[in-house]
């Protein structure tokens, strides 16, 4: 099966060469995160679908693409990162910082 995302130069590519193209490996979990954009008191729940060193994927509503937010996923004191994409009900966070993989490691078992 294809995914209908384009990549940046419009060709389709399919979830195996989307994974091939990622830096990081990427761990499924199912945690909670809370979520607060720069500049706002409102806090946004979310459920952690995938994380890796460099950002995760998370359902929640709210944020735009280019959003500045500080999220908590999990146990974790919150961390800054930006909205590098955002979808119906799906976001991606890339980290201004890198967690350690290990640490990506633990969270893939809570």
């Amino acid at each position: 099966m294809r995914s209908n995302d384009p990549n940046a130069n419009g060709t389709l590519l399919g979830r195996s060469d989307l994974a091939d193209r990622r830096a990081n490996p990427r761990t499924s979990t199912a945690l909670t995160a809370t979520i607060r954009a720069s500049g706002d008191v409102r806090r946004i729940k979310g459920e952690v679908a995938d994380v890796s060193v460099e950002g995760c994927k998370i359902f929640t509503w709210g944020l735009r693409e280019g959003d500045e937010v500080w999220v908590a996923i999990a146990h974790l004191a919150p961390m800054p990162a930006t909205v590098v994409w955002s979808r119906e009900g799906v976001v991606g966070l890339k980290f201004k910082g890198t967690l350690h993989q290990s640490l990506v490691t633990h969270l893939g078992f809570l």
